[in-house]
């Protein structure tokens, strides 16, 4: 038997587990899938009651544990290439497409650290200008009045993430934007994605129009053309790419650095792909359930409000609006976590067993699959006190929950999400704008799309009122 940590024991194929060790609780049932994609909240929380933080099911077929602890989560995030791979459907898979840090766990690291920078760090600094003058033009607009509240902040995102990430902004007024690209419109654009996006999760590995991967793999392949389009376009018009600029300059300017490196064509055309589908829909379905918790709980704005007031004064001049600012906005910080914790978005790891792994007593068998959700992480009471209640001031100092691999709405380890920084600073000055420009009022309780991103629906109104 091979010790690897006080935690952790790898099992030799034929090796049998110690006489202690348990199996998880529950058999696998052929509806699983079902009901897990038609409401994952409730599948985790009634099954986490029944039979504890780690069950079987039969989610996506043969044996997926749902796991939720610690310890558990920590060898779910880090076994690449020791004791896992990758285990998602054969057409999500399909879609990610061959460059993506998906792909290749044995080329994982090397990519992410090199695509980093792009995302990070001083780059990211840098981004805040623009993010805050996107964002402040976008609300202004609202006035007093009802709106949809994701379609309100889906537009924002969008406007924000495309520059951001492709270096080009679309803007349908101006009909030179589009000239020597395949597509007319950033409506035509958006709609590309979403038919993308629709295909990750098609049962049937059947390119036909007449099925959802079919359909999302039509519009990959328009996507891959679009930024084959782009790059070109980028290549034409600057003679000095400056790689902090955004981040397909970062990946442009590196592939002229050293052209044998990590970033081929195909990597970049893939990453830029991905991280704008990523981001776009992450980020808006995040911030809407920002929204709507905090037009739950007024006394929590109270607190938010005068944060704002000490950090900021009575300032509305948003040249002004710096890093420095963002950093000492914790309150805003803890709850934008706490929504994070409550209405996590999506899973944030599913990999398969290369070899049996026993931790904590329980063991995991050799071809299994292990998805970590924080929809169970998040309201264990092992890892947050009075978990059904929400309470930023957990995660300040004072109380330090929050801890690692215990909160996973970005997953973890090596697998931590790349653009998670630019979500939270994106989050932080949508929220800081919002605080001091409007009071709000939710309308009764939204319906959600459960997934494979929980978001409010697009028919869900708040009313909005200017403060000024």
């Amino acid at each position: 038997m091979n010790l690897q940590t006080t935690e952790l024991l790898l099992l030799a194929d034929g090796e049998t587990a110690p006489e202690e060790t348990k199996i998880p609780p529950r058999k696998p049932k052929w509806h699983d899938t079902f009901n897990y994609i038609a409401n994952p909240d409730r599948f985790c929380s009634e099954n986490f009651k029944k039979y504890g933080p780690i069950f079987k099911t039969g989610v996506f077929g043969g044996t997926t544990v749902f796991i939720g602890s610690a310890n558990a989560n920590k060898m779910a995030f880090n076994g690449d290439n020791k004791y896992t791979e990758i285990a998602l459907p054969a057409t999500t898979m399909e879609m990610f497409g061959e460059y993506s840090l998906f792909q290749r766990p044995d080329l994982h690291s090397q990519r992410k650290s090199a695509l980093a920078p792009g995302l990070t760090g001083a780059t990211l600094a840098g981004y805040i200008p623009h993010i805050n003058n996107i964002i402040y033009q976008g609300i202004k607009t609202w006035g007093s009045q009802k709106i949809q509240l994701y379609p309100a902040v889906e537009k924002i995102s969008f406007d924000i993430l495309t520059p951001l990430l492709l270096g080009i902004s679309l803007n349908d007024s101006d009909s030179t934007t589009f000239e020597g690209l395949p597509i007319s419109s950033k409506a035509e654009l958006k709609a590309l994605y979403k038919t993308y996006f629709d295909g990750f999760y098609g049962l049937l590995k059947w390119q036909s129009p007449l099925t959802a991967y079919g359909r999302g793999i039509t519009a990959r392949k328009k996507l891959i053309e679009f930024m084959d389009a782009v790059i070109k376009r980028r290549l034409g018009e600057e003679e000095n790419i400056n790689p902090t600029q955004d981040f397909l300059s970062m990946m442009l300017v590196g592939q002229q650095e050293n052209p044998d490196g990590i970033f081929i064509d195909i990597l970049i055309k893939n990453q830029c792909l991905l991280q704008l589908w990523a981001s776009h829909y992450e980020i808006s379905g995040f911030v809407c359930s920002l929204i709507y918790q905090l037009g739950k709980y007024p006394q929590i704005l109270q607190k938010l409000r005068q944060e704002q007031e000490q950090i900021l004064g009575e300032n509305n001049n948003i040249s002004e609006f710096s890093p420095e600012h963002l950093k000492q906005m914790t309150f805003l910080e803890a709850t934008i976590k706490e929504t994070l914790r409550t209405l996590p978005p999506s899973s944030t790891a599913s990999r398969r067993l290369t070899k049996s792994v026993v931790v904590d007593g329980m063991l995991y068998e050799k071809g299994w699959t292990l998805m970590a959700e924080p929809r169970i992480a998040h309201i264990m009471p092992e890892h947050f006190q009075e978990p059904e209640k929400f309470e930023p001031e957990r995660f300040l100092p004072e109380r330090n929950e929050g801890q690692i691999y215990k909160f996973i709405p970005f997953g973890g380890g090596v697998h931590g999400c790349l653009g998670a920084q630019m979500a939270m600073i994106i989050s932080k000055i949508f929220a800081s704008h919002l605080l001091r420009m409007f009071e709000w009022k939710i309308i009764g309780e939204p319906k959600f799309v459960q997934f494979p991103i929980k978001r409010i629906a697009d028919n869900y109104q708040i009313e909005i009122n200017s403060r000024v």
